[in-house]
């Protein structure tokens, strides 16, 4: 909640401008009754209402209807005080601020009474009408203030304990100290298993999360440990809390990706059958309609005819259909993805980005490339196919570049062009590749990034921890 936000949630529990502020009075003195309902009627700009109660039962009886906005009450009230009406009154509920009156000072008794609750403690004989008054304007605003801070905190504590996903907060020295159902589910660990426990033997290898100090804001995704079973992925969301504490949001993603994955696996298995379809049926009925075709031409063309012409129109366009057959099988099924060569289809790729749109493209790839698992050569091209397809869509290039590099921690795909680069307003509609990508690489741990180059055009690059 903002500051405006909380500034008006304090007012609307003052009495508001031009409201009468009720006051209960509790003194078994009539003469503290006259003088303090002298000492409120001269006030100005504010009116007050005084009742009185002159004694402990009558006060606690009054107290108890909750009516007022604050209490006045003396500390001797015959055999009982107005310490134990002030205990009384924490007993019933009673929220509205309590102001203990003395005749004199005792710094023992304004000591307990600051402990047990009061939001002033006055001198009778050191009153006046502008020290009345604001000793009980700060009490209504200091009870305003805790009213709206505990409707707060109860906002918070609801939110946290019914959240389903897995909220910890943590101390700057890195250890948990509170933790909700959720998280204690997740993890499979009890409460008291999960405090000062150090958040570093929860997460792997997320320096956001396991550093000590203030957390900076951060989001993303996460391996983590269950007391059981094997490691899950999670995504997260943390930040500093407050100025000691850091807050972590958690949500267990395992199961979402296992179908991503399976999804994608269906996908890629769907594509190179309509692949080897195209290539063993199409294909192949195509190659025997060329030669009925060809033999059909030869025959007019020993006849001399003038029909062998069409016939040989005829072929020749039968041909260009197979061999745009042939390219769509091999886009959609590259036989070098089976072996997991993904230098090799790269290379088939830009034969196929050239002879499809007349783009010069290029793979560059100086070293070998070890060979990868098959789910992560198979993201790679197809990233390595959208981002090229979407370059000769939108950007108009002339020259494509996909480069490849292996590290010792990381494999790097770029896939570069000298087009138009990026619209600062991408038109309506647009936009479908680059989440089909970020979605890719997701699958794989990778890190996505594009944007434009300063000599122009647009680069795509994909970073993937191997």
């Amino acid at each position: 909640m903002n500051d405006k936000a909380k500034l008006s949630q304090i007012a609307a529990l003052l009495p508001k401008e031009g409201e009468t502020v009720k006051i209960l009075l509790v003194d078994d003195d009539e003469d503290a009754r006259a003088l303090i309902t002298r000492f409120l009627g001269r006030v100005r700009g504010r009116k007050y209402k005084t009742d009185w109660a002159d004694n402990y039962a009558a006060g606690l009886e009054a107290m108890a209807r909750k009516e007022h906005h604050a209490y006045l009450i003396d500390y001797r009230l015959g055999s009982e005080t107005g310490l134990d009406l002030l205990r009384k009154a924490d007993t019933l509920g009673i929220k509205a601020p309590i102001i203990i009156l003395t005749g004199g000072a005792n710094p023992q008794v304004d000591l307990e009474a600051t402990r047990i609750g009061a939001a002033d403690y006055l001198i009778k004989d050191a009153l006046d009408s502008d020290t009345l008054d604001r000793s009980i304007r700060y009490a209504l605003q200091h009870h305003a203030t805790l009213a709206a801070l505990e409707k707060s905190h109860e906002r918070f504590r609801l939110l946290f304990h019914r959240s389903l996903d897995a909220i910890l907060m943590s101390d700057h020295a890195g250890r948990v100290v509170e933790a909700n159902e959720s998280a204690c589910a997740l993890f499979e660990r009890a409460l008291d298993q999960m405090v000062l426990r150090g958040v570093g033997s929860l997460f792997i290898g997320c320096p956001n999360l396991v550093a000590k100090g203030p957390m900076k804001e951060a989001q993303g995704e996460v391996s983590f440990r269950r007391a059981s079973g094997p490691i899950r992925l999670g995504e997260y969301s943390a930040c500093a809390f407050t100025s000691d504490l850091n807050l972590i949001i958690l949500r267990d993603i395992t199961s979402r990706r296992e179908l991503e994955k399976e999804i994608q696996e269906i996908s890629e298995r769907e594509q190179r059958r309509l692949g080897q379809d195209l290539h063993d049926g199409l294909g192949q009925e195509l190659t025997g309609i060329g030669f009925l075709a060809k033999a059909l031409q030869q025959k007019l063309a020993g006849k001399g005819l003038g029909e062998a012409d069409d016939a040989m129109n005829l072929s020749q366009l039968i041909n260009q259909a197979l061999s745009h057959t042939r390219n769509l099988a091999r886009g959609l099924c590259p036989v070098v993805l089976e072996t997991n060569d993904l230098q090799a289809a790269l290379q088939q790729l830009a034969v196929r980005i050239e002879s499809l749109f007349s783009v010069h493209c290029t793979v560059d790839c100086p070293h070998s490339i070890p060979a990868q698992d098959n789910t992560i050569t198979i993201q790679l091209y197809r990233i390595a196919q959208e981002a090229a397809t979407n370059a000769v869509k939108h950007a108009k290039p002339s020259r494509i570049r996909i480069s490849l590099r292996a590290k010792a921690s990381e494999l790097t795909l770029r896939v570069e062009d000298d087009g138009v680069g990026l619209p600062v307003v991408p038109p309506p509609g647009s936009g479908m590749g680059l989440r089909v990508m970020r979605h890719r690489a997701k699958m794989i741990g990778a890190i996505l990034d594009f944007g434009r180059m300063e000599t122009g055009g647009t680069h795509v690059t994909c970073r993937v921890p191997v």
